[in-house]
């Protein structure tokens, strides 16, 4: 079903950068369990941004996995702007025979995330379940909505396509003639627009053709797929103006949220270190709840009620932030953001190229978010860069750093027995954005979770043994944090005799796990993310006296304008000791192109052999 999509504040927090999009099972991409044979939109735009929409949908269910996917659908209504005028939905036979569904069948359901937050309450689906499905039947449903726009007198819409072969798809958009529609389509043919009466029609047709597969790792399908965004915004500059119509005067400062800022900025002279606690203090002390609602959606609550409620969305988060900045004299603003997958913004402003809203500090170059609980404040979610803003006060078009610190440095030793067991043990120490990554997860996970982490630890690896991996002591954020594992592997080496144990330096992943996430796709074509990162793994094998340590692998050199790579190994006795230190240093951007995959390819492979090189033994 193909929908126009709306802002939504949420934030994604990951522990491998590397992997954004999943990759589609289907060979050409589209689910061949149904088939699309209407997805047509026709909307009806005033003058004040208000609308009058119609959807129709209609699917073909051609094996089960259809009627598990499709023979619920569901419409998302948004109570202070939406009303739905008119329902209409059936399940068609294949005999052609029809059977109603009646608007006492059609359930209502709140938005969860409103369950537990009362400021937000106004979110609920209407729930189409098809009656007496199956294999061959068809669904249908069209449904009319009365919208006021999220952006006073404005409109902005996304269409993205589903998954599934297209028989017909059509996009109408019927505007007053004097409002410009700024458009940008990929794989959606145009028709010459018709003027009739005072008014403008708009149409397009996806031009049906089969989609790509979606690659792992790639980034968002929008930034490179078929799409069609419209816009009565000239630009993102008039955008900006809109949003902070609806949200400046959110963020005065009362008395009380003056007192606030004062008691935890009094012992701070320095205005950074102000910025720093204040942003600290909103991001442990008011809850973030992701949700979508109302003007809430773009417009947030005043920043006292956020402060007496100690929950809030992301809007109001900075809106909070904001409101403390300013009684202690430092400017900022909100910035839209997408935090998912997403690295581009279209040539059109629309709103759905944002997801998320953070805070920015012109004085100081800063970025903040309040709502990243997991990490402190000094840094922004690995999701956050190399991303472009919009921030709101200005209009300016800006950008998020293309990095932050972050490293990874490990040792492992593995004590060999005769039978071919050995005990590990090691520690991994992180700094930056992966330290403060997994202190989160490290105090929230129980040591039973931590027992099982161990185990499936071991199995990437090939290694099957039990252990334990805990957190050490927490260090200062300048500081690396260990990780420390302890583990009895049962499987090294297959003693007594002659064997070969693959050369493992970092059992917990590391370079292993992050080249694995780029050579998942033997040949890319579509852009993915390539962060900098930085690893150095160390490991020592330890043979007992009877063991004969017959060879080693080749030490290896291999770099590429985007990383360097190097491995050495030494033998000392029966200790054999190994290096290996992995860089990626992307150019300017996170994302890398097609070229760049095709041109590194062939140095990530012979990393991969090397990875998998073998320590001869005879005992």
């Amino acid at each position: 079903m193909m929908q126009f999509k709306h802002l939504t504040c949420f934030i994604l927090v990951t522990f491998i950068v590397i992997s954004k999009s999943i990759a589609s099972p289907f060979p050409n991409g589209d689910d061949p369990s149904v088939t699309v044979e209407k997805d047509n939109t026709y909307i009806y735009l005033e003058s004040d941004g208000n609308s009058t929409e119609t959807f129709e949908i209609q699917y073909r269910l051609n094996e089960e996995r259809g009627l598990k996917r499709e023979g619920q659908q569901q419409i998302y209504l948004n109570n202070k702007l939406d009303k739905l005028v008119s329902i209409e939905a059936y399940t068609q036979k294949a005999d052609g025979r029809k059977i109603t569904i009646s608007e006492d069948q059609i359930k209502t359901k709140a938005d969860p995330s409103s369950a537990f937050s009362p400021m937000f309450n106004d979110s609920v689906y209407k729930i189409v379940i098809f009656p007496d499905l199956a294999v061959g039947d068809k669904t249908y449903l069209k449904y009319t909505l009365k919208r006021e726009p999220l952006l006073k007198g404005h409109f902005t819409g996304t269409v993205i396509p589903s998954f599934y072969p297209y028989k017909e798809s059509i996009s109408v958009v019927d505007v007053p003639e004097n409002i410009t529609l700024n458009v940008e389509a990929s794989g959606f043919i145009a028709v010459p627009p018709r003027i009739k009466a005072g008014r403008k029609i708009y149409e397009w047709h996806y031009a049906l053709k089969p989609k790509s597969r979606i690659e792992t790792g790639s980034v968002d399908y929008i930034d490179y797929g078929d799409r069609l965004q419209i816009s009565t915004f000239k630009d993102y500059s008039e955008m900006a103006k809109v949003y902070e119509q609806g949200a400046s005067d959110k963020s005065k400062p009362t008395p009380k949220v003056i007192a606030l800022a004062k008691e935890i900025t009094k012992a701070i002279p320095d205005k950074r270190a102000q910025a720093l606690a204040l942003s600290d203090w909103v991001r442990k002390n008011i809850r973030y709840v992701a949700i979508y609602l109302g003007n809430g959606g773009v417009v947030p609550h005043a920043a006292e009620d956020v402060l007496n409620n100690r929950y809030g969305d992301c809007k109001d988060h900075t809106v909070l932030l904001e409101a403390l900045l300013t009684a202690v004299n430092i400017d900022s603003s909100t910035a839209l953001i997408n935090s998912g997958g997403s690295y581009r913004l279209p040539n059109v402003p629309v709103l759905s190229s944002f997801n998320h809203v953070i805070t920015f500090i012109p004085s100081l170059n800063l970025y903040t978010d309040s709502t990243a609980l997991p990490i402190d404040v000094r840094f922004i979610p690995d999701t956050l860069l190399d991303k472009s803003v919009l921030i709101t006060k200005t209009g300016v078009i800006a950008h998020t750093p293309v990095n932050q610190l972050s490293e990874v440095r490990s040792r492992a030793s593995f004590e060999v027995h005769e039978d071919g067991s050995a005990q590990l043990s090691g520690t991994v120490s992180y700094i930056g954005l992966g330290a403060e990554y997994n202190r989160y997860r490290f105090r929230n996970t129980t040591k039973a979770q931590l027992e099982v982490v161990t185990r499936n630890m071991l199995l990437r690896s090939g290694l099957k043994g039990e252990g334990t991996i805990e957190l050490a002591k927490e260090q200062d954020r300048n500081e690396f944090q260990d990780l420390k594992f302890d583990a009895r592997v049962e499987n090294l080496a297959n003693l007594p005799g002659a064997s070969g144990i693959t050369a493992v330096s970092n059992p917990t992943g590391g370079i292993a796990e992050i080249l694995a996430s780029y050579l998942i796709e033997k040949k890319r074509t579509q852009p993915f993310p390539c962060v900098e990162q930085k690893f150095i793994e160390n490991a020592s094998y330890f043979f007992p006296p009877n063991v004969k340590v017959q060879s080693l692998p080749k030490s290896v050199e291999v770099s590429d304008p985007h990383f360097s790579y190097s491995a050495n190994y030494t033998i000392n006795g029966n200790k054999v000791e190994l290096q290996r230190q992995l860089e990626f240093k992307p150019k300017d951007t996170n994302v890398c192109k097609v070229t760049d995959f095709e041109a590194m390819q062939s140095k990530l492979n012979a990393i991969a052999r090397d990875l998998k090189a073998q320590i001869l033994i005879d005992g």
